[in-house]
């Protein structure tokens, strides 16, 4: 898990989310800030949350030495071409 990625990928994700936010608030018609604005501002950082623990849980499973093992289909025949069809015993 690289901290210095994740930390960067979702701060660009934060803007993009943030400025979103931003633009509801800015477009939100006079006597009505909140009512057009409070949840794209809550939606926003909903998606931010789940986002980011999807990220950082998916970077520590893919950091962790048996990821490729885990990866390994047991289905697919070991031969590495599709002739090699032999039944598994």
């Amino acid at each position: 898990m690289d901290r210095d990625v994740l930390l960067h990928q979702m701060t660009e994700r934060f803007q993009e989310l943030y400025n979103e936010a931003l633009d509801a608030l800015e477009h939100a018609p006079d006597g009505q800030w909140i009512a057009a604005s409070e949840r794209a501002f809550h939606g926003a950082f909903q998606k931010l949350m789940k986002e980011s623990y999807q990220v950082a849980m998916q970077s520590k499973v893919d950091g962790h030495p048996t990821a490729q093992a885990a990866a390994f289909s047991p289905c697919e025949p070991s031969g590495g071409g599709s002739d090699s069809a032999a039944p598994q015993g």
